[in-house]
């Protein structure tokens, strides 16, 4: 095809039908032509690969999806343990994660359940069976030790008990979490009523009540004391609790596993 133009284009130059000029310039155009169609083959080439490429990139993202959708329904349509129950069952058979759930000394399931460990156990005066909850489970108190020493026959017999803490403190919201979270455990399943108490007569709140401390009385008291340092002990028949924020609720849980056997001091 070039050559027949080439030589088309001879022809019209040696008769005179175009000049030089005319000549040189179509004859330049004559051997670009092959030029422009190569480059616009590779055009073409790189263009249909960019699409396949494109291609292979958007099969490979449905594919992921698609994978990821079928998982997610897998995930989502599994049937989720609803009560504490299916959970204990799933814990005894070591099928929850640590986090959910664990056992204690080989002898109480804990699981967790809206945020509060629960475990399983017959009340210490009775025959009831109880799903008692706490804040804390036993492995986040276990660096907790107590002190001293608690009269239990004391507090066995007992079926009243103070709580007295002081009414001039920074850290009453605590406070009172600590100290609703014992009266709640002593209530329901020691059987025990809790008597309002606090520690000096010195606000609206505290009129009326009793001063109680340590030293002031032999009946069961509980004690909650706002100090820096976590500290848990026993003096006889008083149980204090000292710290701050939520140490003196963990403190209060230290507590209660130790009264109901689970932990030693």
């Amino acid at each position: 095809m070039k050559g027949k133009k080439l030589k088309d284009l001879e022809e019209s130059f040696e008769s005179g039908a175009i000049n030089k000029k005319e000549y040189e310039k179509k004859k330049k155009e004559i051997k670009n032509i092959p030029e422009k169609a190569r480059k616009a083959e590779e055009e073409e080439v790189k263009e249909s690969k960019l699409k396949s490429d494109r291609t292979l990139i958007i099969g490979v993202i449905l594919l992921i999806s698609a994978f990821a959708a079928a998982f997610s329904w897998i995930i989502l349509t599994k049937e989720q343990p609803k009560t504490l129950d299916q959970l204990h069952e799933l814990n005894l058979k070591g099928e929850l994660e640590e986090e959910q759930g664990y056992m204690h000394n080989n002898a109480y399931s804990f699981v967790k359940f809206d945020d509060l460990w629960y475990t399983q156990l017959v009340s210490p005066k009775g025959s009831r069976f109880y799903n008692i909850q706490f804040r804390f489970g036993p492995r986040e108190v276990e660096p907790i030790e107590i002190e001293g020493f608690l009269d239990r026959e004391l507090f066995n017999d007992a079926t009243n008990y103070y709580v007295t803490f002081d009414p001039t403190g920074n850290d009453f919201s605590h406070v009172t979490l600590a100290v609703a979270d014992f009266n709640q455990h002593m209530t329901n399943v020691f059987f025990k009523a809790p008597i309002a108490a606090c520690d000096k007569n010195e606000t609206f709140a505290c009129e009326g009540r009793p001063v109680i401390n340590c030293d002031n009385t032999d009946d069961i008291v509980l004690y909650i004391k706002e100090a820096n340092k976590t500290r848990v002990y026993y003096d006889d028949n008083c149980m204090v609790v000292e710290g701050n924020g939520f140490e003196l609720v963990k403190g209060v849980d230290r507590i209660l596993y130790n009264l109901y056997g689970m932990m030693e001091q």
